[in-house]
């Protein structure tokens, strides 16, 4: 969440900090110290301390970001395999010794700097295009950052700002590099080429038997049967506990009045809140509006518009900070507050419009209450069903036992591939549909007490490995004619590649394309203009490289895109487009090239910073928070 705050903060050196930070610390290490921290304190450089809070936000985000790329979740603890954790780390210690460098220059953000970054800030704008309280808030609560942590991480990274701009300021590409990068990006080729099929190859003999036998041993991997597991799962799920579940008419009552705060509409408050660069300010707006001045006046000395302050329909808690809230909820409709001192400095408050609170009505959320009540009731059944089983297992219980003892389906899974596949294919119809399920299969042996594992609907699984059959590579006999048939498709290409080449010497010494084409009953094609990463059925990626190092009326050949024929080209046309003309612009490539140099500028900063300031990590605590049932 910090990370995706920052994106909108401050201009473009936003953007430079994160993978320099990262390289920077990969070769340059953290170091190990398990003492001498607070007890919230991940990571400290200098006297700059992570807190756990700020470690967990940022390591959240990056766990969404990386389950958004891979298309699946990714748990705390599967980030720890994949080293999103070690990323994370070197992401806030790269921060952190800047953030020590900055104050050590005397470096600051004030009040003001940082309230206008975070008024205009595009995160937090609500419908209108305005900065909103409630999106801001609601941005917040959600990634479970406080006002403190955030309002503190962003003071931090202007400051940061201020030194990562003056140290990139003078990042400049080598003159010409530009125009030699645009050149190679969007320079264009067509060739005349003609195909080469197998075919052209006349018939192989079957190779001799020991010829065979030694190809079968070359070419293992694509005779051998995998290896396959049989395995036994029990899941238990609140969804397959809620149905047996009720709730009493008396208890639903209960429970409404006990709740009766999350289903009342609560008092909301329409108000303009005015922000003031000092006590001094606020007090002197106070007076004038209190003395009859009108609004618009005010505001238009502080280069504000009535739009800027306006808070529509808040409650109590949907101000910046709890003390703004109270204020504004204490005062009657069109007072004006006296000055209250806010995060981000003090403002003044006129409330426009309040509307009451409206109790609910029983039979309005009867059926929401119960559903609620029965998902809890059943969360809690599904919890209590996983300790009575975790004891029996502890006992020595096997899972077929187990499941008869609390009447949950048991499924057995038959010979499956690690990628959950039978032999013969496909998937078998009973495999259950959970994540990491094979890998877990896959990693542990028969007779292992594998640790329960959880699902993403609060339920739970345990698999049990009841067979193993190794990887197996089938006997010579048995699979003899694919043999002979995969050594003739290699010995062809080998041919094939060999007559290519000495088509292609035969036309780098002049021979026309035509009459290359001629002797093999063909015609010569053109193709279009292609550029560098162009590739399709007939120019693979190598026979596109293949072209763009060949000289002007050159030939060259390559496996065709698709398929095992080979495919004779000769270099036809040259062509560079005009900049723009359908292509970038050359300031477009000459600002990538400065944002390269800038990353080259800030990791050796980092890298020159560990000698000044020692970074080093909780690893007790991290443990902690990442391991499994802790809510890391």
């Amino acid at each position: 969440m910090l990370h995706q705050l920052r994106k909108t903060a401050s201009g473009w050196v936003a953007y430079l900090i994160i993978i320099p930070l990262v390289a920077a610390f990969a070769v340059w290490g953290i170091g190990d110290i398990l003492t001498g921290f607070g007890s919230d304190t991940v990571l400290t450089a200098g006297e700059t301390e992570i807190s756990a809070q700020r470690f967990n936000a940022e390591y959240a985000q990056r766990l969404d970001d990386f389950s958004d790329q891979i298309g699946q979740y990714v748990s705390p603890q599967d980030g720890r395999r994949y080293g999103i954790d070690r990323r994370v780390l070197s992401q806030l210690a790269g921060s952190a010794v800047l953030s020590e460098e900055a104050r050590a220059l005397g470096l600051a953000a004030s009040d003001e700097m940082v309230a206008t970054d975070i008024r205009t800030d595009e995160t937090f704008f609500g419908a209108f295009g305005q900065f909103d309280r409630q999106t801001f808030e609601l941005a917040l609560r959600q990634n479970q950052l406080s006002e403190q942590v955030f309002v503190a991480d962003r003071r931090d990274f202007l400051t940061r700002d201020q030194l990562l701009s003056t140290v990139t300021a003078g990042a400049t590409p080598a003159a010409g590099l530009a125009e030699a990068l645009y050149e190679y990006r969007y320079e264009r080729r067509s060739v005349r080429y003609i195909t080469l099929p197998p075919d052209l190859v006349e018939n192989i003999d079957d190779p001799a038997e020991d010829v065979l036998e030694a190809y079968h041993s070359q070419a293992a991997i694509r005779f051998t049967r995998p290896e396959t597991r049989s395995f036994s799962v029990v899941t238990i799920r609140p969804s397959d506990i809620a149905p047996t579940l009720a709730v009493d008419e008396e208890v639903l009552r209960s429970e409404f009045e006990d709740r009766r705060g999350s289903y009342d509409q609560q008092e909301t408050r329409s108000v303009i809140q005015i922000p003031a660069p000092d006590t001094a300010k606020a007090l002197e707006i106070s007076e004038k509006l209190r003395a009859g001045s009108a609004i618009e006046e005010v505001l238009a000395e502080i280069d504000l518009k009535i739009d800027d302050v306006t808070i529509s329909d808040a409650t109590i808690t949907g101000f910046l900070s709890d003390d703004i809230g109270t204020e504004a909820f204490a005062l009657e409709d069109g007072e004006i507050s006296d000055p209250i001192d806010g995060p981000l400095g003090p403002v003044v408050l006129i409330v426009t419009g309040i509307k009451p609170a409206v109790p609910a009505d029983f039979e309005d959320v009867r059926d929401e209450l119960q559903q609620e009540l029965v998902a809890e009731q059943a969360s809690d059944a599904v919890f209590d069903i996983y300790n009575t089983i975790e004891d029996e297992r502890a006992g020595g219980a096997l899972l077929a036992e187990i499941a008869r003892s609390q009447s949950l389906d048991i499924v057995t899974v038959e010979g499956v591939t690690e990628q959950g596949l039978t032999v013969a294919g496909p998937p078998p119809e009973n495999m259950p549909n959970i994540q990491g399920l094979m890998p877990l299969v896959f990693a542990n042996d028969i007779g292992i007490d594998i640790p329960a594992g959880e699902l993403d609907d609060e339920g739970y699984f345990w698999i049990e490995v009841s067979n193993v059959s190794p990887a197996e590579l089938k006997p010579l006999d048995d699979v003899r004619d694919d043999v002979i048939a995969l050594w003739k498709r290699e010995q062809r290409k080998v041919l094939l590649e060999e007559l290519a080449q000495s088509l292609v010497e035969r036309g780098n010494l002049g021979e026309s394309m035509d009459k290359i084409a001629e002797e093999f009953d063909r015609a010569a094609f053109t193709s279009p203009l292609m550029v560098r990463r162009f590739n399709n059925e007939t120019f693979s990626r190598i026979g596109v490289t293949n072209v763009f190092a060949t000289p002007i009326d050159k030939f060259t050949h390559a496996l065709a895109g698709f398929g095992d024929s080979m495919v004779l080209m000769q270099v036809a046309s040259i062509e560079t487009p005009e900049p723009g003309d359908g292509t970038a612009e050359l300031s477009e490539i000459e600002d990538g090239l400065k944002t390269t140099a800038s990353d080259d500028l800030i990791a050796s900063l980092v890298v020159a910073l560990q000698e000044k300031y020692e970074v080093e990590v909780n690893y007790g605590l991290l443990d902690q928070m990442l391991s499994p049932g802790t809510g890391g």
